[in-house]
């Protein structure tokens, strides 16, 4: 154990020595997320304020005084319709505009179905919340039309409705808002891959290419207690940069100004330690792979190609299962990343995590560490590492 640590300190120490390689580390961990954070508060915000303020271009609004009134008794802000409105809509300088068709108040004194024409290009994300509210108001303005129209003949409104719909949504304000922290869960995940990267690659293909890994293993420490302390110290930065990017998450979300934007967003000291004990089996797999994958290449540009593929599924993973819309298999905590990400987006939601699941996933990686620190440790006892086959 002793000599373990003393390899362990040694590739500590070697790390730190690279100031230029730490301060950017950690700047990364602190900054990135929570600056990528803030932009989409601020996109929220922007598209919420969009949506209260509506400006809507309206042709022929002469034609229809009455749903013009309505429109800007809701707030709508009228505006004179562009001759190239069209033109303007396609190149994003309009989000929404509304025409009214000529013959409307025929349409009307004839007791058919009038007829209006909202013209957007909801492929835009940013038009989205304008598109939504104008058509909104103008499903509220035909149903109240409708029931004047069905009053006028003596019919009483419930009986052209004969379905009352009542929405209950279930979710608390904490679980609304973790739709939109995912950027936390994903962050947490990807430092526990990135954080120990340099250092795993340094300590396994960057000696082999500076030709150091000989007078180590020439030491009286064994193959595997060389590697178990490599393992030590890329698992102990890896928990640092973990540490520091949930930190700078937490810092952003207590004190940064962010802009309201109608949801709670609870990222306190609970939610951190639940955070940091759901990703300590991911903090001891992703650095044991490293060093398998590191192993494997004879310098740093071949390990960083064996290492990309580890890169794609980890990054990939959270992604496929937000959009996968299904429900998750009992079995998933057990399956290394999918049962971390499943469990931190229980924890962002307040919900709490059963003592069997947190088991799962702690075997599968714990099983896998073993695996991978062995199979590093035999290629370290083959004098073909030595010799750079």
């Amino acid at each position: 154990m002793n000599r373990t640590l003393v390899v362990a300190a040694k590739e500590i120490v070697e790390t730190f020595r690279d100031r230029r390689t730490i301060a950017m580390t950690f700047a990364t961990a602190a900054l990135a997320g929570p600056l990528f954070l803030m932009l989409i508060f601020n996109l929220i915000a922007s598209q919420g304020e969009r949506a209260r303020t509506l400006a809507l271009p309206v042709g022929g609004a002469g034609h229809a005084p009455a749903l013009v009134a309505f429109l800007e008794r809701e707030g709508t802000r009228i505006l004179p319709l562009p001759a190239d409105h069209e033109e303007r809509i396609r190149a994003g300088d309009l989000d929404v505009v509304l025409v009214v068709d000529p013959d409307y108040a025929q349409q009307v004194a004839d007791g058919k179905p009038a007829k209006v024409r909202l013209v957007y290009d909801r492929s835009r994300d940013r038009a989205r919340a304008s598109i939504e509210q104008a058509e909104s108001l103008l499903r509220a303005y035909g149903r109240g039309w409708g029931a004047q129209r069905l009053i006028a003949r003596g019919v009483a409104p419930s009986v052209a409705s004969p379905l009352e719909v009542e929405v209950v949504d279930l979710a608390t304000p904490q679980q609304a808002g973790a739709l939109v922290l995912f950027l936390v869960a994903y962050y947490g995940l990807f430092a526990t891959l990135m954080g120990g990267m340099p250092l795993a690659l340094d300590a396994t293909a960057g000696e082999r290419e500076r030709q150091s890994l000989e007078p180590l293993l020439a030491t009286p420490a064994t193959p595997f207690e060389i590697v178990a302390g490599k393992w030590l110290a890329v698992a102990a930065f890896a928990g640092l940069v973990v540490v520091v990017t949930l930190s700078g998450f937490q810092l952003t979300l207590a004190y940064a100004p962010l802009p309201p934007v109608g949801i709670p967003f609870l990222f306190g000291a609970r939610e951190f330690g639940r955070f940091v004990v759901i990703l300590l089996p991911l903090v001891a797999l992703m650095p044991a792979l490293l060093l398998w994958l590191g192993s494997r290449g004879r310098t740093i540009k071949e390990a960083q190609t064996n290492i990309s593929l580890l890169v794609f599924v980890v990054s990939i993973i959270p992604v496929a299962q937000m959009f996968l819309q299904r429900r998750e298999p009992e079995w998933l905590p057990a399956v290394p990343v999918s049962g971390q990400y499943l469990l931190l987006s229980r924890a962002l939601r307040g919900e709490a995590i059963a003592p069997l699941e947190f088991a799962l996933s702690c075997v599968v990686p714990a099983i896998l560490v073993a695996l991978a620190l062995a199979a590093v440790a035999r290629r370290f006892s083959h004098e073909a590492l030595v010799a750079g086959k």
